[in-house]
């Protein structure tokens, strides 16, 4: 939609925290995911509306991503929260051999490929990161499709902390923004346009998958793992470069 959402690693560390510090409470588990995942919906909202005011969308997420990782630190009292083994259904757990957090991606990436290549709605979303102003020409409300694509970020963002926190039955106040950089080098390698209007979730998946075989492989073989961030740095700089190169030649032709 013509924006990047830094706000990201914040948000999934505010909706596992919450998660986490409801079911330390006792409460039901439906009741932590269902407001960890509204948390992600208000923050995508907040993003949203502020970058409608005419403010720059990478400060406003920035800005963002520091308040929630504040938040974090507040509501899990600055400490890990452990002992959430009431959430392994959606982490630890397989189902037909897959673990759960398989299961999870796969429906979410249907039905997020089915939302932007089928829908009105999501079709919409995308022109609106191509030309913003010939989708308002057309009558079309492009600041809604803005805000729109703003929540499903804070949704996914949200929905990945529970995961994390799924995994390993703790919930870290800690916000990685090694995340953000993970993510853009895999729409990069998948050829998203990072200003919008071109993108495909097939691509990002084999993106996504690139970037943690090559994670694999260096643990595999004994690598430092801080060499795995000096290859998606290249790989994001490549990427990048190539895009560039493709635009380029489309140009010329």
């Amino acid at each position: 939609s013509g924006s990047l959402d830094i706000s990201i690693p914040g948000t999934a560390a505010l909706a596992g925290v919450a998660c986490g510090k409801l079911l330390t409470l006792s409460d039901p588990v439906w009741v932590g995911l269902v407001v960890a995942l509204l948390i992600g919906v208000a923050v995508g909202v907040v993003n949203g509306l502020v970058t409608l005011r005419g403010f720059n969308p990478l400060v406003v997420t920035i800005g963002t991503l520091s308040v929630t990782s504040g938040l974090a630190a507040v509501v899990a009292g600055g400490y890990t929260i452990p002992g959430l083994t009431q959430l392994t259904f959606m982490g630890t757990r397989h189902y037909a051999g897959i673990p759960a957090p398989v299961w999870i991606v796969a429906v979410l990436f249907i039905f997020l490929t089915l939302f932007l290549t089928q829908t009105r709605d999501g079709i919409r979303l995308m022109a609106v990161g191509g030309n913003p102003e010939a989708v308002r020409r057309s009558g079309i409300h492009s600041n809604r499709y803005r805000v729109i694509g703003f929540v499903v970020s804070g949704f996914c963002a949200a929905l990945g902390g529970l995961i994390s926190t799924a995994v390993v039955t703790s919930a870290s106040p800690v916000a990685d923004p090694g995340v953000i950089f993970t993510a853009l080098t895999a729409v990069a390698l998948a050829g998203v346009a990072l200003t919008g209007g071109r993108g495909s979730l097939p691509r990002v998946l084999v993106g996504a998958l690139i970037l943690a075989t090559i994670s694999n492989a260096l643990t595999i073989k004994g690598i430092q793992p801080y060499w795995g961030t000096v290859v998606t740095g290249l790989l994001l700089l490549a990427s990048l470069g190539l895009g560039r190169a493709h635009q380029a030649a489309g140009h010329r032709c």
